[in-house]
């Protein structure tokens, strides 16, 4: 009777082992799907854009090479815009004084025309 028993008592005490990790496993799929549902319903609401959906995307670990790749290669020209220079004259505007220069140069007066009539 005692063997049986201890027997049950094994039994159950498998059974919650294997519960126990079945409700583990089963809150770490909830907090996945709460954090999916709030990225869905972030985005539904208008309080993330595009950028932050492309951004979601590379770094979440559980998207695939390629996702991530394509996301980030949209994100990259509003994360690292292009480098410009800009060029700011003081002073005397000497470029705007060749530039006239350069203007009178191709302005060039047409040759005089003479009318003529031969006498044949």
């Amino acid at each position: 009777m005692r063997t049986a028993n201890a027997k049950l008592r094994f039994e159950a005490e498998q059974k919650l082992v294997r519960f126990e990790h079945v409700i583990k496993l089963q809150m770490e799929e909830i907090a996945k799907l709460r954090t999916e549902n709030k990225r869905l319903l972030d985005w539904i609401l208008g309080n993330t854009d595009a950028l932050t959906c492309l951004q979601g995307i590379y770094q979440n670990p559980e998207s695939s090479e390629y996702s991530k790749i394509k996301a980030a290669s949209g994100a990259l020209p509003f994360e690292r815009p292009k480098l410009s220079v800009a060029v700011s004259v003081r002073g005397s505007d000497i470029l705007g004084e060749c530039l006239d220069a350069a203007k009178a140069m191709k302005t060039i007066n047409p040759p005089k025309t003479f009318d003529h009539e031969s006498e044949s």
